[in-house]
């Protein structure tokens, strides 16, 4: 009886609802002497203010899931932590080094704290389980500074809607949960877009939130905050007269400021470690990245209508609500400062993407704040026809999407291999044997029992489309890493695929060299099997006793036809087609390497 009077009040304090009138009146109880256990319990819990404990379960049950329990996934967890891993081991704050070469892609902010975050909770929890949490971390900031500026700009009740904006935006589902610099690009946006509230109230407070999240920005990612910000800054007086006073310049002087440290300590510690490395991140991952000079040699290219295939799924539901709240408050462009900042950051950050000679989805995260922000009012007053609707279609999608995953699990536990349906088959190897985990399903149970056992109690409150749509994502997200994500991890983790090939290899060896291996093949061969590999695209002259190429299944190298090396082990991830690993041992003449010319490295 208790959990269903405490999921009842989890909905209703969630959008901060009266409750209704036959609700029990726990003074009347009191009066009446009703001290029976249940009684008293009751007076208790409906006696709290359970909306800020209500929204931190649903985040709670949003973000936690995912942050641990899986191995560092490729494409870019596996690199992060490579670098997050050389940290650990050197102490090394200042030059990002990934499997022995250093990586100057983005500054070292989330690296610093994903660090301090594994070190912490090592041994408690894997060094890779221990810095996802830096992601967490993040991302309660983010949410935190979103539902202060909602609630400081639209009033009392919207800073709810606004985090549920952001949190119900399918780029986000995954995204919030990796290893990835730009979740604390996307905390800097939150943080620095507040210092825009109410500047004239307390400059002090906007110019340190405005400066501050410049900063987050910079050494998460690099100069685009910095670009961003300062376009935006410079444009609100320019195009409203609001923003035109003492305040306001005051407000900016103090964000520089405030953002000085952040901009300065690192970038003059690296150039004064090394001016090439320096020249390396500024040059060709910030400008180069921009322009496209760099984009052969870095990668992510800006295919034609990305943006325009990505953003509607990506930035939905909010980019609907967002502009509903424009429409209907297109009167108040010229006077809400709320608008004015938003629409600005929002477009900066747009035509930043759009010029961009490189893209990937990742890249549209900081989109998603201003976003959520102006789709607050709409949220909260959707008209009742169309919140109706969307319920209902959240509660349908959504109860597929549920009932498919516990069909999965049914399937795979009681036959003990994953289902053979072709449409998973094709991203989820059939080679996994699954092991029933009690505790997992047993908290899968309960959260999915109380979701359907106050569904009911949805068709009281306003927004309600929203917050079955959030639930919903939330809910399937959880039950996903509950109950699947041992299958998931075997089919992206590089563990199984390191272990084999070290089981191949038989007694010491002086190197390894390495062709064509990527990124997140170097980071986890290193973090798996300790081994650094010399590349032949940078140290072609070194010879080794073993040669680890990088290719596809369908390509194999010209080195299976020749006689100076031996295959001693192929493999690749389950159930991956495409990628494919081949050992090569260079064979032995008179004791010496058959390739053998040039100098051995010194160990």
């Amino acid at each position: 009886m208790a959990i269903f009077v405490w999921f009842r009040l989890f909905i209703f304090n969630l959008l901060q609802v009266q409750i209704p009138s036959n609700t029990i009146d726990t003074n009347r109880l009191v009066d009446q002497g009703s001290y029976s256990s249940l009684n008293k319990l009751k007076c208790f819990v409906l006696s709290i203010d359970w909306s800020w404990i209500t929204l931190l379960s649903l985040l709670g049950i949003y973000l936690i899931p995912g942050l641990i329990g899986h191995d560092p996934w490729k494409q870019d967890e596996t690199y992060i932590f490579g670098i997050i891993h050389h940290l650990i081991e050197t102490g090394d704050w200042i030059v990002p080094t990934m499997a022995g070469d250093p990586f100057m892609e983005k500054p070292p902010l989330y690296y610093w704290v994903a660090a301090i975050f594994a070190k912490t909770f090592y041994p408690w929890l894997t060094l890779h389980d221990g810095a996802r949490l830096a992601t967490g971390f993040f991302m309660s900031i983010t949410c935190l500074a979103a539902g202060w500026s909602a609630r400081q700009w639209w009033g009392i009740g919207y800073g709810r809607y606004a985090v549920m904006s952001l949190l119900g935006c399918l780029g986000l589902v995954l995204h919030s949960h990796m290893m990835l610099t730009d979740v604390p690009l996307l905390t800097g946006f939150a943080v620095a877009t507040a210092g825009f509230v109410n500047i004239e109230k307390n400059p002090n407070r906007s110019g340190a939130l405005l400066g501050t999240g410049v900063g987050i920005g910079f050494m998460a990612k690099g100069v685009l905050a910095l670009g961003v910000f300062g376009l935006t800054a410079l444009l609100l007086p320019i195009l409203f007269k609001q923003w035109r006073n003492a305040v306001y310049w005051r407000v900016l002087s103090l964000a520089l400021l405030f953002s000085a440290p952040w901009l300065l300590i690192w970038p003059v510690s690296l150039y004064l470690r090394s001016p090439s490395l320096f020249m390396d991140w500024f040059w060709l991952n910030n400008v180069g990245r921009f322009f496209g000079f760099s984009v052969a040699q870095l990668g992510a290219p800006h295919t034609e209508g990305f943006w325009i295939t990505t953003l509607p799924w990506f930035a939905f539901p909010a980019m609907p609500l967002a502009a509903l709240t424009l429409w209907h408050r297109r009167h108040m462009v010229f006077q809400s400062s709320a608008i004015q900042a938003c629409g600005l950051i929002f477009s900066m950050m747009l035509l930043v993407l759009w010029s961009a000679a490189s893209a990937r989805d990742n890249y549209a995260l900081p989109l998603l704040l201003p976003i959520a922000l102006i789709a607050a009012p709409s949220a909260k007053h959707l008209g009742s026809g169309l919140d109706k609707a969307w319920d209902w279609s959240a509660r349908l999608i959504f109860g597929v999407v549920i009932g498919f995953i516990w069909a999965v699990w049914a399937v795979m536990t009681i036959n003990g291999t994953p289902p053979e349906w072709m449409f998973l088959l094709r991203h989820l190897p059939r080679e996994f044997v699954p092991h029933f985990a009690f505790w997992h399903v047993l908290i899968a149970l309960m959260i999915t029992a109380l979701a359907f056992a106050g569904i009911g109690q949805l068709s009281r409150i306003h927004g309600r489309g929203l917050v079955s749509w959030v639930s919903g994502l939330g809910l399937s997200w959880m039950l996903i890493c509950q109950l699947l994500l041992p299958w998931v991890d075997h089919a992206k983790s590089y563990r199984s695929v390191f272990s084999s090939m070290q089981t191949a290899m038989k007694g010491n060896f002086d190197c390894m060299a390495s062709k064509d291996l990527g990124e997140s093949e170097r980071a986890m061969l290193r973090y798996f099997s300790g081994i650094n590999t010399y590349r032949q695209e940078t140290l072609p002259e070194v010879s080794c006793d073993f040669l680890l190429i990088d290719g596809f299944q369908r390509q194999p190298p010209e080195h299976l036809r020749d006689k100076n090396w031996r295959l001693v082990w192929e493999g690749a991830r389950p159930g991956d087609s495409n990628e494919r690993l081949w050992l090569f041992e260079a064979k032995k003449m008179n004791g010496q390497l058959a390739l053998s010319s040039a100098r051995r490295p010194l160990k």
